[in-house]
């Protein structure tokens, strides 16, 4: 029964990070903040099943109940995480909090099957750093002062890195850490973001190429101090994420294509002048001409990616543990040996959702500097990831560093949740922005005019309807300086009013008034002839002539107190006098003018 159960689960793992990750890029679709949610709510409750159903499987091969009580501290733990960024900080990306808290979670299920004790250990230090990770957007959103502080990032990430390569102890032939109390610290994970906050504010500030050099001779030295420290893997990263950087600052190709033909050089002697380097790259092009030797890691690697297959021998059905170091540099060996390629896919397109929004975060922000660490940490995850999954399946060299929030190591849990939490700040630092524009937009709309039944700064009632739009009124009242429906509309009336300087129907069209209405020019009190021009008087038109050729060769018209002397127009004049019911010129047939 137990076996048929761990079969059973690995299939249900794959198909529950199928599905999660499958949300992680339809929610780019969404429109509807109620649908995001939903989406949001399902990818955790996917997460948890999964998380159940891989230590029911622990459970079962292991036997302890300390496991279940493990189980029930990490589901404690990830639902404070969730629920805690969710309500403290309801301005943050709810994608990247669900991502966050997935690959923990993937995390906690391998290192458990790798090592218990690594697993507990690799907990408290989640749980500390998870607190860290909650006060950062705090810092980012009060203390903006931290933008002006770049030549002091500078001056601390190079004397980090120096103190690195002078003092720190050895591992596998790199100086990489510092023993503290008992605990292991590897400052090039925390340089990594320094470095990131230092460049951005050197080329935020770089507004000529003398400071772009400087700039980059400054990169390049924290570069240098990690290709003779021997940690190679960071010095890529720093490298690839000043490159990157450079170019959203500039937008100058040339200066990416001169980074990087100057990166080739310095590969090429780096081979030449340490051996190290040499031994990576020779175990890399044939790990099997030395399998015993310095190919024994990445050929594990490739036998257990093999091994697994699609689907996975299953949790606790491989031996992950036959690769050096899995735990830490070949996370992702193991956990397509025993959840399969298939699992292993997913985990990738999980990262690249992650990148995604650090970019789409970075192309929302509006402040240069921000926009830069943005993209800055969005890279340097990004490269992190890249190397880590590169090397295990022997695309590039092994590199050494770890798969972020997912392969054993202190520092590097640490440090990937600030870059998460600093790119949080920076998003909700924008949609505060964003809330304050609005604010001031319909503070300025309200100061233009007031509703319902009040009078607006030009003079115009809206009649208790509606309310003011765009320094106007709807509805019944005004619209765009005028009024609408039976108001007036764009300077004149429509309907029985005036329309466009005139009036339809019965009205005025033209320069004249209409019925028992007024121009400033005079009045109509009864007709509803129009005129062009001149004064209206109870009998008729007078004065003013207006001239213009009929049919006759009559060159100029005009009305006078009996009507129109001229042939050629209808009108109506007031009293019908000398107008038949049909309003034509009262006289012969043949003298009869034409209609207007």
């Amino acid at each position: 029964m137990t076996d048929l159960i761990i079969q059973v689960s690995k299939y249900l793992i794959i198909i529950l990070m199928a599905l999660y990750t499958l949300q992680c890029f339809t929610v780019f679709r969404q429109r509807d903040e109620e649908a995001k949610s939903y989406l949001f709510l399902r990818q955790n409750m996917l997460m948890f099943f999964m998380h159940f159903v891989a230590f029911m499987v622990l459970y079962l091969e292991l036997a302890e109940t300390t496991v279940l009580l493990f189980y029930g501290a990490q589901v404690l733990y990830l639902a404070a995480v969730l629920v805690l960024f969710g309500n403290l900080y309801r301005k943050a990306s709810r994608l990247l909090i669900n991502n966050m808290c997935m690959l923990t979670c993937i995390g906690f299920i391998m290192i458990t099957r790798l090592s218990y004790e690594q697993s507990v250990k690799q907990f408290k230090i989640a749980v500390m750093s998870s607190v860290v990770a909650l006060l950062i957007p705090v810092i980012i959103r009060r203390l903006r002062f931290i933008t002006r502080m770049y030549w002091a990032y500078t001056l601390l990430g190079i004397g980090m890195l120096g103190l690195v390569a002078v003092a720190a102890r050895s591992t596998y032939g790199a100086k990489l850490s510092f023993e503290i109390g008992g605990i292991s610290v590897q400052p090039s994970e925390f340089v990594k973001i320094i470095f990131v906050f230092a460049i951005a504010g050197l080329l935020t500030h770089a507004r000529d190429f003398r400071r772009i050099v400087i700039a980059t001779a400054l990169a390049a030295l924290h570069v240098l101090i990690l290709v003779v420290s021997k940690d190679l893997g960071s010095a890529l990263i720093f490298f690839v994420t000043y490159l990157v950087m450079l170019f959203v600052s500039t937008r100058n190709p040339f200066y990416v294509l001169a980074g990087v033909l100057s990166g080739s050089l310095a590969a090429v002697g780096a081979y030449f002048l340490f051996g190290h380097v040499r031994v990576r790259v020779q175990a890399w092009k044939d790990p099997f001409k030395d399998y015993q030797g310095d190919g024994y890691q990445i050929g594990q690697s490739l036998f257990a990616i093999s091994a697994g297959s699609w689907f996975g021998t299953g949790l606790c059905q491989g031996s992950p543990g036959a690769i050096p170091l899995a735990a830490q540099d070949m996370m992702f060996s193991a956990i397509c040996e025993e959840l399969g390629s298939i699992f292993g896919i997913c985990l990738i397109l999980v990262c690249m959702s992650c990148f995604i929004m650090f970019v789409n975060i970075s192309m929302q922000l509006t402040n240069r500097y921000y926009r830069l660490v943005a993209v800055g940490l969005g890279t340097t995850y990004a490269v992190q990831t890249f190397l880590t999954v590169g090397g295990v399946i022997k695309l590039i060299p092994l590199t050494g560093v770890t798969l972020p929030l997912v392969s054993y190591g202190g520092s590097s849990m640490l440090s990937t949740l600030i870059m998460f939490a600093i790119v949080q700040g920076l998003y909700m630092l924008q949609r505060d922005e964003e809330s304050r524009s609005e604010q001031k937009l319909m503070r300025e709309t309200d100061a233009a005019g007031y509703r319902g039944g009040d009078e607006d700064y030009n003079g115009y009632y809206d009649q208790g309807y509606y309310g003011r739009d765009g320094g106007g009124y709807d509805g019944y009242g005004r619209d765009d300086g005028g009024y609408d429906g039976y108001g007036r509309d764009g300077g004149g009336y429509d309907g029985y009013g005036r329309d466009g300087g005139g009036y339809d129907g019965y009205g005025r069209d033209g320069g004249g008034y209409d019925g028992y209405s007024r121009d400033g020019a005079g009045y109509a009190e009864d007709g509803y002839a129009g005129a062009q021009e001149g004064y209206y008087e109870d009998d008729g038109y007078a004065g003013e002539d207006y001239g213009w050729e009929d049919s006759t060769g009559q060159e100029e018209g005009y009305y006078d107190s009996s009507g129109y002397a001229g042939p050629r127009y209808e009108y109506y004049s007031d009293d019908g006098a000398d107008f038949p019911g049909d309003g034509y010129w009262d006289g012969e047939p043949d003298e009869r003018p034409g209609k207007k």
